[in-house]
């Protein structure tokens, strides 16, 4: 698809609030009637679901990304939120599947912690046919002005999604914004050590192997997850598969890999979805 607008994606770059000091904030329990997103008719009183406020300042970091992020907010995502199916939370530890209630109370504990960021994914070139962008989340958690680093706490891609270009071109604006923006020195990628998709995925975008960290997450709680199949898996302790990538490794080659990857012609994802497409078709990457 041509770019007729002369516009670029962007990267809504906000400010997190960087604090190495800040305590690990459990999950609080609300009493909430959220904003319908999809009307905008307000239910019940959940201001405080929305005080996050961003600075909004568009950079444009590449003008051949057809996607952008944006910081999540419940009353605009929570709808392509819920439509992660439960599946893709197998190997997330206690995270999902998610009822509206339990969505809002884990994305909240997310976005109120300083050294957390929460981002959604959107699709421009949907979003740009009235249609609702949403492509996934990407969650980044540890934070540290003081130490200089990040982790990767959630990537979480809906399944129309896989197998395009919207987690490359996901990856290289995240690593971008860590770099260049907040300039981290290092940062670490984790995956249970049976998520052979996330580590092959790790290792293409450049994260280097450092090892495994036996029973990393203890065990975790089943009570959560919805396929009764996968109850005894989760319920066992779980072992880490991790990897990290320095500013080193991000200025040596990394970036320069990624810039290649993200210039290629990137699918036509709105004719793949609503237009009989099979994800094969390509669209010129100056969208």
């Amino acid at each position: 698809m041509p770019n007729t607008d002369n516009s670029h994606p962007s990267f809504i770059s906000p400010k997190p609030i960087i604090n190495s000091n800040a305590k690990i904030i459990k999950r609080p329990t609300y009493n909430i009637r959220p904003t319908d997103p999809r009307n905008g008719v307000r239910e019940g009183t959940n201001e405080f679901l929305n005080l996050y406020q961003p600075d909004n300042i568009p950079k444009t970091l590449h003008a051949n990304t057809p996607k952008k992020f944006q910081p999540f907010v419940p009353s605009k995502h929570l709808s392509g939120f819920l439509r992660l199916p439960p599946s893709s939370w197998t190997h997330v530890g206690e995270l999902g599947p998610y009822t509206e209630q339990t969505a809002l109370e884990d994305i909240e504990s997310f976005r109120i912690d300083p050294r957390c960021l929460l981002l959604a994914v959107i699709d421009i070139q949907v979003e740009r046919k009235g249609k609702d962008g949403f492509a996934g989340v990407y969650g980044l958690i540890e934070v540290n002005d003081e130490f200089m680093h990040a982790i990767f706490g959630l990537i979480n891609i809906l399944p129309i999604y896989q197998r395009t270009h919207i987690n490359t071109h996901s990856m290289y604006l995240t690593l971008q914004y860590l770099f260049e923006d907040l300039n981290l020195i290092r940062v670490q990628y984790d995956a249970v050590t049976h998520n052979t998709p996330s580590i092959n995925s790790a290792k293409k975008f450049g994260f280097k192997e450092e090892g495994i960290c036996r029973n990393f997450n203890g065990l975790v709680p089943q009570y959560k997850k919805v396929n009764p199949k996968e109850r005894e898996r989760k319920s066992k302790s779980q072992d880490m598969w991790v990897a990290s990538m320095t500013d080193h490794d991000w200025f040596s080659n990394v970036k320069d890999d990624l810039e290649m990857k993200v210039e290629r012609p990137a699918v036509d994802t709105y004719k793949m979805i609503y237009g009989g497409g099979t994800g094969d078709d390509e669209v010129n990457g100056h969208m």
